[in-house]
C-alpha cells in the first residue's frame, strides 16, 4: 500500500510541476524595418491617336451624263424603223416592236460606254482615322518590409514603407 501512495503522490507532484511551469505571458514587440522594397504590377491600356494623311481626289468636270438616255431613244427609234421595214400584214406591228425593245437595249449599252466623266483636275483631301496604341507601365503596387528579429528574418508586405514591424512574442516559464 505503501507503494500505492508512494506512485499517487509521485504523480501529483509532477501534475503539480507542470502547471507551475505553464505560466507565461505574451506581448508584442516592436522590431525596426531594415529595408522596404517597392513591389510594381503591370499596367497595359489601349491609347487612341489620330492618324491624318493628304489624299489626291479626281475632281469630276462632268461629261456625257444622258448618252445613255440619249442612245436608248436613238436605238429605239431606229430598231423600229428596222423592224418596220422586215415585217409584213399583222407580224409588220410585232416586228416593229421587237425593233424598237431591241433597239433601246442596244442604244442605252452604247451610251452607257460613253458616259464616263472626264477628269482633268486634282484636290487634296485630309482623310483621317483613328489608331489604338498598347502602352504598358509599371505602378507601384505595395512594399515589401523587411526586419531581423532575434536571428530570423521577417517580410510583411503593406501599402506603404513602415518604419517597424510589430511581433507577438509569447513568454513561458
Amino acid at each position: 500500500m505503501i507503494t500505492t501512495n508512494k506512485n499517487a503522490l509521485i504523480l501529483v507532484l509532477a501534475l503539480a510541476s507542470t502547471t507551475l511551469s505553464a505560466e507565461g505571458f505574451t506581448m508584442t514587440e516592436y522590431v525596426k524595418v531594415s529595408s522596404s522594397a517597392p513591389m510594381y504590377s503591370t499596367i497595359s491600356e489601349d491609347v487612341p491617336s489620330e492618324q491624318c494623311r493628304d489624299v489626291k481626289e479626281a475632281i469630276s468636270s462632268g461629261g456625257t451624263g444622258n448618252a445613255d438616255v440619249v442612245g436608248a431613244v436613238v436605238g429605239g427609234a431606229a430598231g423600229g424603223v428596222l423592224g418596220n421595214q422586215i415585217g409584213g400584214g399583222k407580224g409588220k406591228t410585232a416586228a416593229t416592236i421587237g425593233g424598237a425593245v431591241l433597239g433601246v437595249l442596244a442604244g442605252q449599252n452604247i451610251g452607257s460606254k460613253y458616259n464616263t466623266p472626264q477628269t482633268n483636275s486634282y484636290q487634296v483631301v485630309r482623310k483621317c482615322e483613328t489608331v489604338y496604341t498598347t502602352k504598358t507601365r509599371q505602378v507601384v503596387d505595395g512594399y515589401m518590409n523587411t526586419a531581423k528579429f532575434k536571428g530570423k528574418e521577417i517580410r510583411i508586405q503593406s501599402d506603404q514603407p513602415l518604419k517597424q514591424i510589430p511581433v507577438t512574442v509569447t513568454y513561458s516559464y
